[in-house]
């Protein structure tokens, strides 16, 4: 009987670990709202035919614009990276316009039709490269 419970507990616990989103910071402080800041979440990373896809979340050490000039502190978002070609462009991106993906977001946006490419402008060090091979790793 107490086996039971014990299994049920562990069931229960795992699925909801496996519900919550599990950030890696890349670059920065995920506590310092002043920090060029770079999460991802591999446990939640596909595959979409040729390409991979896994989210990406940023925070900016200071206001940024996005390409529609929409004023933004931070984002999450959905990558997809062309393993191929070593690139990835966002695919879908809600940003905030507080630090540190707090606050409501301001907007979503869904760049499948015209995807933008997951660059950190003026970030150093940059970790896109870094994080392109990281998601490609394994990928024939």
């Amino acid at each position: 009987m107490k086996l039971w419970w014990v299994g049920t507990l562990v069931w229960v616990v795992s699925t909801f670990v496996q519900a919550q989103a599990t950030w890696f910071t890349v670059v920065g402080n995920r506590s310092d709202p002043g920090a060029e800041t770079v999460e991802v979440d591999p446990l939640a990373a596909r595959s979409d035919g040729d390409v991979r896809v896994m989210s990406v979340r940023v925070s900016r050490a200071g206001p940024r614009k996005n390409w529609e000039g929409l004023p933004y502190r931070s984002y999450v978002s959905e990558v997809a990276f062309d393993c191929r070609a070593g690139r990835a462009e966002y695919r879908r991106v809600s940003f905030h316009a507080q630090p540190l993906w707090q606050g409501p977001v301001l907007k979503e946006v869904d760049y499948q039709k015209a995807p933008k490419p997951m660059n950190f402008l003026g970030m150093s060090p940059n970790p896109t490269a870094r994080i392109v091979r990281a998601a490609c790793r394994g990928v024939d």
